[in-house]
């Protein structure tokens, strides 16, 4: 038999940022679904966290103060995880989502 006995809480899943020195939680973001998820996190040179939820969402995160910066709902459940890749100096973030691949460009530095 699998799952939680019966009467426990949900099984849950966070997105968390853990202080290096201590080991302690410095934020974290509640992922709410607690279906199983085939999708990782990417962290980009500029601070930002890139993932993507069961519920089929995908979403990024500021890792310097955490707060989630942008969410996009894809309807599909995620089968990878997200990508980055450059194109005439322009920076896109991809993820593969249900049938399709999903491609986003990341707006440019001033």
């Amino acid at each position: 038999m699998f799952g939680p006995p019966a009467g426990a809480d949900p099984p849950r899943r966070y997105l968390r940022a853990l202080d290096i020195h201590t080991g302690k939680v410095v934020w974290e973001v509640d992922q709410k679904v607690p279906a199983p998820n085939y999708g990782g996190v990417l962290s980009t040179a500029g601070g930002v966290l890139f993932y993507s939820e069961s519920n089929g969402a995908f979403a990024a995160v500021d890792a310097r103060p955490e707060a989630r910066s942008w969410h996009f709902e894809t309807g599909q459940s995620p089968k990878a995880s997200p990508m980055t890749y450059m194109v005439n100096g322009r920076q896109f973030v991809a993820i593969a989502s249900g049938a399709s691949i999903l491609a986003f460009a990341l707006p440019g530095r001033p």
